[in-house]
């Protein structure tokens, strides 16, 4: 049985990240639902689980991911898999995606 992957949205935002390892901020550079991507000069492990906060200029409180696991590194680059969110912050998440996609399907159309 093959799995579907989500499509991964490239964005830039500022993310900060709390887990055993302390305190660490980066730059999530994909995004889908399920997950992203960030570059970081904090060293995190696989299997890591952490807090994220996702800061993005047009909202005034962050996304807050409760739990995120570390699922691959490579370099100063880790993948996170989102395991928790609130539900206000997955509605939230959701809005932030959809209206990505939208913009990026208005750029391939023209």
């Amino acid at each position: 049985m093959e799995v579907q992957r989500e499509r991964r949205l490239f964005v830039q935002y500022p993310v900060v990240f709390l887990g055993n390892q302390g305190v660490g901020e980066g730059r999530l550079f994909n995004l889908s639902m399920s997950g992203g991507a960030i570059e970081s000069g904090t060293p995190v492990a696989r299997g890591t689980v952490l807090t994220l906060r996702l800061n993005l200029p047009h909202l005034p409180q962050p996304i807050a991911v409760d739990q995120a696991e570390v699922t691959w590194t490579a370099g100063e680059d880790f993948g996170v898999e989102f395991l928790s969110l609130g539900t206000r912050d997955e509605v939230r998440l959701g809005q932030l995606i959809d209206g990505l996609q939208q913009n990026t399907q208005g750029t391939e159309a023209a």
